[in-house]
């Protein structure tokens, strides 16, 4: 259990911080295509290569802790979800608090 509980722990701490860096990212890119969209068709993707790569990188490293930690995978798994509700709700705790 304590195993469980620290691979949720790792992605629960690690996860606010990437959405509040990736809400930045996210609101610059905007800004990008709202101004290379002006009288153009304007395809860019709101999602840049770099978030994505946390993104993967993020759960590449819940899974290799877990790994470590000698979860199986379906631990691992249901540790991630965990991991993921819990640092969603922090982000969002954060969130309120900061406005």
């Amino acid at each position: 259990m304590l195993k469980f509980i620290l691979s949720t722990l790792f992605t629960a701490a690690l996860l606010p911080i990437f959405l509040a860096w990736s809400r930045e990212q996210t609101e610059g890119q905007i800004d990008k295509m709202q101004e290379a969209a002006f009288n153009t068709p304007g395809m860019a993707s709101p999602v840049t290569p770099p978030m994505l790569a946390g993104g993967i990188g993020l759960a590449v490293g819940h899974f290799t802790v877990g790994g470590w930690l000698g979860q199986k995978g379906w631990q691992t798994f249901l540790s991630l979800l965990a991991g993921l509700g819990v640092g969603t709700a922090l982000f969002f705790q954060l969130g309120k608090q900061e406005d």
